[in-house]
């Protein structure tokens, strides 16, 4: 009986051996676990919020939109805008975005500059990044001011005009005569002059930053002045090209901040590009890091801001000398061998071109 007993029972040494076998194992996953780098830490995803003036279709709009669609896609960001946002109502907004904890506020408009500056005070731990303004002011430190400069393809712009202009005039149809469309005019007018001292410079400000109707009808007159380039600022002289063009005149547009050759492959040459994405990846990693530095950015060419983008269709028309002559110039611009922007193109002066 006895002996059925121990064969049926577990021995005191296969107990043993479990017991050893288990200290052994917990040991181990004891050591594996004080040795195994800890987890990483989940990024903090930035909430990013950009107030609009004018629709979203408006090129200042769009290159910043396109700009946060990407950061979004490959940032970690979470991204919503207001658009139509009149200026007497600008700081409504803002505040509801910083009541719910937005990081990077965006006022995206010359016209919310002083709403900006009074916010950034108020809120010190709220990052802002203003979308143009006075350069000759101290902003607060958790402000950024950028712009669009993109002047030194303005200039590019101006070259390819003046060098292949057949009637000696050239147009410009912009917005309102301020610092920042200033400097796109006066470069892309310099350009011209460098290599035509003879061509005219005829601008038009249709007093609007969206009315396509006015800068249609802004263009045309510029046609009937003579112009052969007009560079598009703002939306509209496009149409007022490709009617020209079916009553046989010849007119080459210039489009502007986006490339817009896909809206009227016919007219658009080349676009002066604006690219934000390195902008925006720029704000974003101050932010996820603690590090904003704010200030005024006046990144151009050499920076991968500014880009003359030609229009595949059409560049096969632009001759061989002119588009080494472009060449050219660009590398001279990002090395900084020359230098586009004067203090003086923020001033809007007829008699300079005169």
């Amino acid at each position: 009986m006895d002996m059925i007993k121990k064969r049926s029972g577990i021995s005191k040494l296969t107990i043993v051996a479990i017991v050893v076998a288990v200290v052994v194992v917990v040991a181990a996953v004891a050591v594996w676990l004080t040795t195994m780098p800890p987890p990483a830490p989940v990024e903090k995803k930035i909430k990013v919020a950009v107030i609009y003036t004018t629709p979203i279709e408006e090129p200042w709009n769009t290159v910043m939109h396109e700009a946060m669609v990407w950061a979004k896609e490959n940032l970690n960001i979470e991204y919503v805008y207001t658009e139509k946002v009149e200026p007497a109502d600008v700081e409504r907004v803002a505040r509801e975005y910083i009541a719910v904890g937005y990081d990077i506020i965006v006022p995206h408009s010359w016209g919310f500059w002083e709403t900006t500056v009074k916010l950034a005070k108020e809120f010190p731990n709220v990052c802002f990044a203003q979308g143009s303004g006075p350069t000759d002011i101290e902003y607060p430190p958790n402000v950024v001011l950028y712009d669009y400069w993109i002047q030194d393809a303005a200039y590019l712009a101006g070259i390819i005009a003046g060098k292949m202009t057949k009637t000696n005039v050239v147009g410009v149809v912009t917005a309102y005569a301020v610092p920042d469309v200033n400097r796109l005019v006066n470069a892309f007018a310099k350009g011209a002059r460098s290599v035509n001292p003879d061509v005219k410079i005829s601008v038009i400000f249709i007093e609007s930053w969206f009315d396509p109707i006015k800068g249609k009808e802004a263009a045309k007159a510029l046609i009937d002045q003579g112009a052969d380039f007009i560079y598009a600022e703002r939306y509209g002289p496009f149409e007022a090209a490709r009617e020209a063009l079916k009553e046989g005149k010849k007119v080459y547009c210039f489009g502007n901040i986006v490339d817009q050759s896909k809206l009227a492959e016919d007219v658009v040459l080349a676009s002066v590009v604006w690219d934000l994405k390195t902008f925006v990846k720029h704000l974003v990693e101050m932010k996820r890091e603690g590090t904003w530095h704010g200030g005024i950015y006046n990144w151009g060419m050499k920076e991968g801001w500014a880009k003359l983008v030609w229009n595949p269709t059409l560049k096969n028309e632009v001759p061989q000398d002119v588009l080494q002559l472009v060449n050219e110039v660009q590398q001279k611009i990002i090395s900084g061998e020359l230098v586009v922007y004067e203090p003086k193109d923020e001033m809007w002066d007829p008699a300079r071109w005169a």
